[in-house]
């Protein structure tokens, strides 16, 4: 697969010699120069059996066909070619080259198709992917010249394809043709180094850099996995606060009717819920983990339905049930972390413990306040508390019962469905689909090239 193409032939030749005819067969290409044509004779095929002469003429008339002057220098140099053949082709196929056509000069086209396959193979910054780019096989397969393999040049193509971003997105959005059936919905962030986004704020930080200001990506997929939205939004919102914006422009975008909203833990809200309900969509959710562990102690639900086959209904009201998932591999993961978590809590109170033996601490106020801060800072602060009166003991506390639900929660999650008649199964494989949301995010923040160093942005 090539990216553009080329006016390639076969043409037959014929002379007469003392009264007899001779031809021959040529795969000759023909090109323009100063606005007069020429032709170049590539190839003599006079030796091939006219069955393989009508595959060539078969392959040459296909809008993809390309020409590699020197097949030799090819191969010899030591380009990498499969990675680069094997991407542009996918990118064809698609039919992302196509729509990028329609937009973008060739030179353009060719420079963003060679930012994508950086991106792809060997993530680096824009400087490092244009001498990256150079020397792979891609110069085989593109118009461009040896000045136009600049960063500046890379920037100027990027100006064009921001200009004409929305249409763009709008076609992508519309190769996947069909009506999506679930809406796997999902967010992210970005922290900024610079104060000069406007939609760049300080907000809930997955990077652990509150300090940054931030960006939130969100991002939907439909049950192929095919993107079918993506859009960024103010830092400072949570994620819940992104949804309705997402589902009014995907409905409308398709035209849906009926489809099934995915979405993780924090996007369930009684506002959220209704909002979705309100625009005639399903949903499937998985519950936050404390109200999962508040609704098996209101239910009473019984341990043994722990030990059953699961996944399994364990409870339906309003128009909706309530669906128990895990698995023994996720229970004895999640119980590790669980018991880091509740050492990490104790540790913390510790620190508070021996400050006031040692008489380092005294003061009722200041004790108070270092308890708390530690004990929030562990994360432990639902299982864990403390007492202590001015001149006395500073004891801590474990809250068992709150210790005892959380532990049996352990490798187990609740999805709440408004899908009553859906086999739990289903339900269970539709939010597993949001795996490919979490890894699409996880390719954009981490490289396959362990080595390369990314800044945020």
């Amino acid at each position: 697969m090539l990216i553009y193409n080329v006016h390639m032939f076969l043409k037959r030749c014929a002379r007469i010699y003392k009264r007899k005819i001779y031809e021959s067969w040529w795969i000759v290409h023909a090109y323009r120069r100063k606005g007069k044509l020429k032709h170049r004779y590539i190839m003599n095929v006079t030796e091939f059996t006219p069955s393989q002469r009508k595959r060539i003429l078969k392959l040459l008339n296909s809008p993809d066909a390309y020409l590699i002057g020197d097949m030799d220098d090819f191969f010899q140099e030591g380009r990498g070619y499969g990675q680069i053949v094997f991407f542009l082709y996918q990118m064809k196929h698609l039919g992302l080259t196509d729509i990028l056509s329609c937009y973008l000069s060739q030179k353009s086209l060719s420079l963003i198709l060679a930012v994508i396959l950086n991106r792809i193979i060997k993530p680096s910054s824009k400087m490092e992917a244009v001498e990256w780019i150079k020397e792979t096989s891609f110069p085989h397969f593109c118009p461009l010249k040896d000045k136009d393999y600049h960063a500046n040049r890379v920037y100027e193509a990027m100006d064009e394809l921001h200009h004409n971003l929305k249409n763009i997105m709008e076609n992508f959005y519309r190769l996947s043709k069909e009506k999506p059936a679930l809406l796997l919905y999902d967010v992210t962030s970005t922290y900024f180094e610079g104060r000069c986004v406007k939609k760049a704020k300080n907000g809930l930080s997955r990077d652990r850099r509150p300090d940054r200001p931030q960006v939130l990506l969100g991002l939907v997929l439909n049950e192929k996995g095919f993107p079918i939205h993506f859009e960024i939004f103010d830092g400072n919102l949570k994620d819940g606060q992104t949804l309705e914006t997402v589902i009014r422009k995907v409905k409308r975008r398709f035209k849906i009717e009926k489809a099934i909203f995915v979405g993780d833990r924090g996007m369930i809200s009684l506002d959220n819920i209704k909002l979705i309900t309100g625009e005639n969509l399903g949903y499937i959710m998985a519950l936050r983990h404390e109200r999962a562990k508040d609704l098996l102690r209101e239910k009473d639900i019984e341990p043994e339905l722990f030990d059953k086959n699961l996944p399994l209904t364990i409870f339906e009201e309003d128009g909706k049930k309530y669906v128990l998932c895990g698995s023994k591999y996720r229970r004895e993961k999640d119980l590790y972390v669980f018991g880091q978590l509740l050492k990490k809590g104790r540790q913390a109170l510790c620190v508070v413990e021996r400050m006031v033996d040692e008489g380092r601490l005294k003061k009722y106020d200041k004790v108070i306040r270092r308890a708390q801060k530690k004990l929030t800072e562990s994360g432990a602060l639902r299982y864990f508390d403390f007492s202590y009166e001015e001149g006395g003991e500073f004891k801590i506390i474990e809250k068992k019962d709150e210790i005892e639900r959380a532990r049996t929660l352990c490798g187990y999650y609740i999805l709440e469905t408004s899908e009553k008649n859906m086999e739990d199964e289903k339900v269970e494989e539709s939010y597993k689909k949001l795996q490919e949301v979490e890894r699409v995010f996880r390719d954009l923040c981490q490289p396959r090239d362990k080595s390369a160093h990314f800044s945020p942005v």
